[in-house]
């Protein structure tokens, strides 16, 4: 595969933003669409490449999907895919404008930017390219699209190729969760058999630049979102009341960091992070607050919801704090000839559904009448899911008669559930790739079990329904803003494996592509696999 056509085609995919959540994320999906119907056969059959409309999309955002047809008449799909939008350039500073244009940035990223050490050490090989995306992951969307060029131009493959290109991978993953249903309806319309999908996100790398890697899965991640009602009091009586602000402290402080909650599995997640931690005050006053709200960002290794071991951290948070209020004022009363009144209050722990079906009992449908149509308006006045949850969960709780201090616990999107390669088929074929890089490339390649950042994999199949709805129930009303396709997800089990360039540094000013490797090397591991994988 020629490597001056895979970087052309990487900058120019480069050349357009596409910033996550932004509009400009559909002229990086127009550049991808423009670039496959170049290729003399989509040209040719150009019912093959096609955009697809993200329904419900505020900003009306599309995936682009390409298909080459075996000439042998065959089920068997290889899958291709990757994200075409890219994190913000915020970092670059007043090199900004560079940061889209690699060749320019690179020339004089040396002189404008405090470069560490291993940056400056690269730059100084000439074997690497500095610029916003070219590694996450706009180089792997070029490899796949000059894979197309070659592939369908030799027209020889015992198996055919569904290409996608998703936005929003770097915020909420809307495209990929689209696709979901794209794949499930062209398996069942067509009879596809999914072979595999491969995706090429850079490789986690380690501090040793000869090894190369392929990740066999992804990890998971969810987020638990706490939500605190207090007692509200004035200032002057503040053993009268119970501050919303005290509990979730408390909580976060039980929560946050707690290796407790790090799963092990030949990787280890990094513990819980808390992400917002805020009161809902909006005006100053002297009363305390009544509502305080946090999330956090927590990465898994398996699709348990985890949901006891948080109850259970919020049940010794509560009682800590209770213990706490009641030892201080029984200090404060003995320096006081004024009793102040005690504080009598019992903790209370429940789940967003459990919250939920006791207000319903009473409300019946009128509570799903309301929350639909504040949904409906939060959404078109641009509020983010997570503040959608937020809202949604206070709503419930002014709509319950029975008004007490509480912690309420719920999930918030996204959600990506735990993804691991179990296919013994594909491991052989991944095994057979290795050894043809090592006897013909002198490359070493190891296999990972997961990939530990987040990534689209997660949406590929092999779930565990029960599991998942777990946590999906406790998105609070998420089926009216998150698009999650529990039941297509049911019908797909797709092996897939992350098999990517040699970057470093992802999202920040020293974002950067290994040359040698990515582009001279891995093109051809990527022929020797597909061609492995129909013919194996």
């Amino acid at each position: 595969m020629d490597k001056k056509k895979i970087m052309n085609t990487m900058l120019q995919l480069v050349k357009e933003p596409g910033i996550s959540g932004t509009e400009s994320e559909n002229l990086t999906v127009d550049k991808v669409y423009s670039l496959l119907k170049q290729i003399p056969y989509f040209n040719k059959n150009a019912n093959y490449v096609e955009k697809v409309h993200i329904k419900k999309d505020t900003l009306n955002r599309k995936f682009v999907s390409a298909f080459y047809k075996s000439k042998t008449n065959t089920k068997k799909t290889i899958i291709l895919t990757g994200h075409t939008d890219v994190v913000g350039v915020e970092e670059f500073g007043k090199l900004k404008k560079y940061a889209f244009d690699p060749i320019e940035y690179t020339k004089i990223v040396e002189e404008e930017v405090n470069l560490d050490e291993e940056s400056l050490m690269d730059l100084k090989t000439g074997d690497w390219l500095f610029g916003r995306g070219v590694a996450d992951m706009k180089f792997g969307l070029a490899l796949e699209i000059e894979l197309l060029r070659k592939l369908t131009k030799l027209d020889d493959l015992n198996g055919n190729i569904l290409f996608l290109a998703v936005p929003s991978e770097e915020s909420n993953s809307e495209g990929m969760l689209e696709a979901v249903s794209y794949l499930a309806e062209k398996k069942e319309k067509f009879g596809l058999i999914y072979e595999g999908v491969l995706l090429p996100e850079p490789f986690m790398y380690s501090d040793d630049n000869d090894t190369k890697y392929i990740h066999l899965g992804s990890c998971g991640k969810i987020m638990p979102m706490l939500f605190f009602v207090g007692k509200e009091t004035h200032v002057g009586s503040p053993f009268s009341g119970l501050s919303s602000n005290l509990m979730a402290s408390e909580f976060n402080r039980l929560f946050e960091m707690n290796t407790e909650f790090c799963d092990h599995d030949e990787e280890i997640t990094p513990p819980p992070m808390c992400l917002k931690l805020k009161d809902l005050k909006e005006l100053y006053s002297v009363q305390t607050p009544l509502f305080t709200v946090a999330y956090y960002n927590m990465i898994t290794l398996n699709n348990e919801s985890k949901i006891d071991k948080i109850k259970d951290i919020s049940k010794k948070a509560f009682k800590n704090c209770l213990e706490m209020v009641n030892e201080n004022y029984n200090n404060y009363s003995k320096f006081t000839l004024v009793k102040k009144n005690k504080l009598k209050v019992e903790s209370c722990v429940k789940t967003f559904n459990e919250l939920y079906e006791e207000v319903k009992k009473i409300k019946r449908n009128e509570i799903d009448d309301l929350i639909n149509k504040k949904i409906e308006a939060w959404r078109n006045s641009g509020d983010d899911y997570q503040t959608i949850a937020i809202k949604t969960v206070k709503e419930i709780y002014n709509n319950y008669t029975n008004k007490r201090p509480m912690i309420i616990i719920s999930f918030i999107p996204p959600y990506y559930p735990k993804k691991e390669l179990n296919n013994n088929k594909f491991i052989e074929n991944l095994e057979r790739t290795i050894k043809y890089g090592e006897l013909n490339f002198n490359v070493s390649i190891k296999k990972s079990k997961y990939f530990m950042g987040i990534c689209d994999l997660s949406y590929t199949g092999s779930i565990d329904g029960e599991k998942l709805y777990s946590i999906y129930n406790n998105i609070p009303f998420g089926e009216k803003y998150y698009n999650f396709p529990i039941e297509d997800l049911k019908k797909l089990n797709i092996p897939g494996i992350i098999f990517g360039p040699y970057g470093k540094d992802l999202h920040k000013n020293t974002e950067r592509i290994n040359i040698p490797y990515s582009f001279e090397v891995l093109p051809k591991l990527y022929e020797y696999l597909i061609y492995d994988i129909f013919k194996n």
